[in-house]
């Protein structure tokens, strides 16, 4: 480990249906062919979503699913970043933690006595949707504020989808934090400027509820629901307040994207639904999905060793009767119709 010091590291934070995948996609496109960079990506549920969005052949992806990295463990952290360190000695890391994770306790762990001189922590930057900031079930959920307090850099990511009161509304929230942000900025698709992750990271930003995410953590646990021997697996878990509902699937199972579609929207429609994001293999191909109350992604994908797709939610779905659902949508198997 002597070997590597200082390595430019940076936390990607922002809550559920921030936009952080889709900046760091940004991101790894606008990374100079000759750096060598690793991302870790921390997902709530149980399946990993966002290391197939992120599928890139020029970059190494970690993932470390299963709730957030001050639940999971630091060993869980500590083990990827070693392997990543070790493996492909990367000029960069970008670390994407779960949208529902307290970023204070990441932050801790990377700057502590064993990566204080391994990593380079630079400015923490926060993703969020000026749209929530009218939403109480935002501005008053503890994780929310504090990926805010101590974001070095504050980005409202959907430029593109404010209205006039949605840009007033971030530009006031944005100012109003002490000590002031480095950088504030809307932009459109997540499109972070690259020389924003060299900016400095400020040490003494504090968090208003730092204690806020242990309260949760003895809500965790992970059941695996339903799994066959041809490759459907769904699993649920429980953490945070939150619930998810995920599946990994073989990808001979191929979906019919109209009713797939439908069935999602029926879910925003009859659930408290936060957010469905996958990776299916659709009779026409490979498509990502990325649905939450504002707005809908639909977008072709590369393939994919197996299909993945995942429903979070502020209570606690009927399990049976959602797989059922999805597997109401199967087109059939590659080769053959049922």
């Amino acid at each position: 480990m002597n070997l590597y010091s200082n390595i430019p590291t940076n936390i990607i934070s922002g809550f559920l249906g921030a936009g952080k995948t889709t900046a760091i996609q940004t991101l790894l496109k606008l990374k100079p062919a000759s750096e060598i960079w690793a991302v870790i990506v921390n997902e709530f549920g149980q399946v990993g979503i966002d290391g197939a969005l992120l599928k890139n052949d020029r970059v190494e992806i970690k993932e470390i699913p299963g709730g957030c990295l001050c639940c999971v463990g630091s060993q869980s952290l500590s083990v990827g970043l070693n392997q990543l360190i070790r493996t492909i000695k990367p000029q960069r890391i970008l670390i994407e933690p779960t949208g529902l994770g307290h970023p204070a306790n990441l932050i801790s762990s990377l700057t502590g006595e064993f990566y204080h001189t391994v990593l380079d922590l630079k400015a923490v930057i926060n993703l969020l949707d000026a749209r929530q900031l009218t939403d109480n079930r935002y501005t008053n959920n503890e994780t929310f504020i504090d990926q805010s307090n101590l974001a070095d850099i504050l980005i409202a990511s959907k430029f593109d989808t404010y209205t006039a009161e949605d840009k007033n509304c971030f530009i006031n929230y944005a100012m109003s934090f002490k000590p002031s942000k480095l950088k504030v900025a809307m932009v459109e698709q997540g499109r972070l400027q690259l020389e924003w992750l060299d900016l400095p990271r400020l040490k003494n930003r504090s968090a208003e509820f730092p204690q806020s995410h242990s309260r949760h953590k003895v809500e965790k646990s992970c059941n695996v629901k339903t799994k066959d021997d041809e490759g459907w697996l769904m699993v649920e878990g429980h953490a945070n307040g939150f619930n998810s509902l995920g599946w990994k699937l073989n990808k001979m199972f191929v979906f019919n994207q109209e009713k797939l579609i439908y069935f999602i929207e029926r879910l925003f429609e009859s659930a408290d639904v936060e957010r469905v994001k996958g990776v299916l293999h659709m009779a026409e191909g490979w498509v990502s999905f990325n649905f939450t109350h504002s707005e809908r992604e639909i977008l072709v994908s590369v393939s994919n060793t197996h299909s993945v797709f995942e429903i979070i939610t502020s209570n606690i779905l009927d399990s049976l009767e959602s797989d059922l659902a999805l597997k109401s949508c199967l087109f059939g198997k590659s080769g053959s119709r049922f």
